[in-house]
């Protein structure tokens, strides 16, 4: 059986209440162990060593000020700077350090070739050192745009997903009931990126600028959606509707019925987009329930979660107490420092958070979910929080969570390694303002079932690395 150690990282895992040295193994694409340092597993119950690794403020296995800026390294032996996480090469069967890049990730077990061609025993084990490294569940992204050809926001979810360190990526919407076939023959079935959905109520999704989807209500069907959603029960998670003016009008009420309607049949929850809707978002929050989403929550314009004083609406508060989730939904117009930072200082950070990833914004201001992870972070959010909103919560969101979000024996292998690097990078965010963030996430390596796969230096003009100052570091 062929299989897979991530060792010397500082697993990071909120939802499992772990944050210590661990070795993450993997067998036929599930995670077997979860091995702390000093040889005790991980019972998913939460690791008391966690606590003494933050009271210390070192990086967890001495991984404090490792994490060189260069590449990911292939032919570096156990120290070299170019290593994987600053330090380590990438082993084989005989230990670390043997000089081997990770080769394409694939593991040739029962004595057929890898990806990188080479024949290896049916109990091949490679080996990757992660000191100095973050190490995750593979991140959930609960709100990108894969359908690209057909609607205009449409991006590659390997290249922009998991060529990122995105293990899920969800679909928010740019299929509908009538083009949701497409979605998964094509993009879906095709990706080596989990791809799940969220369905939009306009049969034909989000296909162009020109035309709102639900200016005209009747391409609202709750019938087919609904139909289209159970014959589709393995990727579609819930229903999505927009209700910004530019897409439904000045009144967006019929829209909501419609969708509150297919989603309440189906049992699933409503994602709805809230930026530029009319009325304001206190008239929208009492329709919604446990489990449905509030994307873009921190959007900078009118009619948001702070009223004109700045207050955080009580509507959203109590929203929230009843199970009510708030997502970031980064995006090209949905995302604004100072709303972030005053909804955090009022006690109202992200249930999620996702970067609405598209076409329009791949290049800036958005780029990928780590650099909107990287966002939070420099607003003030713990690391441990910011990991958890990209991966147990989400995966709860889509009613995923017995298979991802989790570093947990049993669970899919998807895992995702990061260098949390300190430097200067001028980020903008969606209304207009950039601010210079301290620290940036740094996607290296992503395992997606049990396949190993190094990643290329983030594309983030103007930023300065704090060369050697990386690493796995609180």
């Amino acid at each position: 059986m062929s299989g897979l150690d991530v060792t010397g990282g500082r697993v990071l895992d909120p939802g499992q209440g772990i944050d210590a040295t661990a070795t993450v193994s993997i067998a036929d694409r599930i995670i077997t162990a979860v091995e702390l340092a000093g040889g005790a597993a991980s019972d998913g119950a939460g690791a008391n060593s966690s606590a003494a690794a933050r009271d210390g403020g070192a990086g967890a296995g001495g991984g404090a000020g490792v994490g060189d800026s260069a590449g990911v390294g292939g032919g570096a032996g156990v120290g070299d700077s170019a290593g994987v996480g600053g330090g380590a090469g990438v082993g084989d069967s005989a230990g670390v350090g043997g000089g081997a890049g990770v080769g394409g990730g694939a593991l040739g077990g029962n004595g057929e070739p890898g990806d990188d061609g080479a024949r290896r025993p049916a109990d091949y084990r490679q080996v990757i050192d992660a000191a100095g490294l973050l190490v995750t569940p593979g991140l959930v992204d609960v709100h990108t745009h894969l359908f690209p050809g057909v609607s205009h926001y449409g991006i590659e979810p390997d290249a922009h997903c998991l060529g990122r360190g995105v293990t899920t990526a969800v679909d928010a919407g740019s299929s509908g009931a009538q083009t949701f076939p497409g979605l998964r023959r094509y993009v879906i079935e095709r990706s080596r990126t989990r791809v799940l959905a969220f369905l939009n109520i306009a049969v034909q999704g989000m296909i162009s600028r020109l035309v709102g989807e639900l200016e005209d209500i009747r391409w609202a069907s709750p019938g087919q959606a609904i139909a289209c959603a159970r014959e589709n029960p393995d990727l579609i998670v819930g229903i999505k509707v927009r209700l910004g003016y530019q897409m439904v009008g000045n009144d967006p009420a019929p829209a909501l019925r419609l969708a509150r309607e297919a989603a309440d049949t189906l049992g699933l929850p409503l994602m709805v987009h809230v930026i530029d809707m009319r009325p304001a978002l206190g008239w929208l929050l009492p329709y919604l329930g446990p489990g449905d989403v509030v994307t873009h929550c921190f959007h900078g314009n009118e009619g948001g979660i702070l009223d004109s004083a700045g207050r955080l609406l009580p509507a959203a508060v109590a929203a929230r107490e009843r199970g009510v989730l708030f997502d970031v939904g980064h995006g090209e117009g949905s995302f604004a420092y100072h709303v972030a930072r005053n909804a955090l200082a009022q006690g109202f950070p992200p249930d999620t958070i996702s970067s609405d990833l598209h076409a329009h914004n791949v290049a800036g201001p958005v780029f990928d979910q780590a650099v909107t992870l990287s966002k939070l972070l420099h607003l003030g959010m713990q690391l441990e929080d910011v990991i958890r909103a990209a991966t147990s919560t989400p995966a709860a969101a889509v009613r995923r969570e017995a298979r991802i979000g989790a570093l947990v024996a049993g669970r899919d292998a998807d895992v995702s390694l990061f260098e949390l690097r300190e430097g200067a990078w001028p980020l903008p965010d969606a209304a207009g303002a950039t601010e210079t963030v301290g620290r940036l996430l740094v996607p290296r390596m992503v395992i997606r079932a049990g396949h190993a796969r190094e990643l290329a230096e983030p594309a983030i003009p103007g930023g300065v690395s704090a060369r050697g100052a990386g690493g796995a570091g609180r």
